[in-house]
């Protein structure tokens, strides 16, 4: 297993999230005091310290991303880049953000509003792309007919 590869998370959050109510998108609604998606960021800093974590917003919501970093006193290094059209434009924008020198690391990709992965998800599936090239994390379905 290659364990000194560089590790990232881009975390899309480009959603507007209006279907649950209000007008405030959900990854910025609270969970516990704190917006959901400092909470999405926070579980993959606190499972990988030095991963390289790259925030993907719509342009339009960034300046409120800030304001709430600044009064929530969020400290945690990210890069922020643009959203995209669709999901798969937003991945590719977080995507452009990662170093060239860094064309081994292993990459992750999250959504902002999941923000209850835990640690063991989150290192288990880094270390099974290390060595298998990629991975897909599922659970067994429960059918509770």
């Amino acid at each position: 297993m290659k364990g000194s590869m560089k590790k990232y998370v881009i975390i899309v959050a480009g959603g507007k999230g209006l279907r649950m109510g209000g007008e405030i998108p959900k990854q910025f609604l609270p969970i516990g005091g704190k917006p959901v998606l400092m909470r999405t960021v926070e579980a993959f800093y606190q499972a990988e310290a030095e991963i390289g974590i790259v925030l993907v917003l719509p342009h339009e919501q960034q300046d409120y991303w800030q304001e709430l970093c600044h009064q929530y006193d969020f400290q945690i290094p990210y890069i922020l880049a643009d959203g995209g059209q669709t999901r798969f434009h937003s991945v590719q924008n977080g995507l452009r953000m990662i170093p060239d020198g860094e064309a081994d690391a292993l990459v992750a990709v999250h959504d902002g509003v999941r923000p209850f992965v835990s640690a063991q998800v989150i290192q288990t599936c880094f270390d099974e792309a290390a060595r298998q090239g990629a991975v897909v994390p599922v659970l067994d379905m429960v059918d509770s007919v």
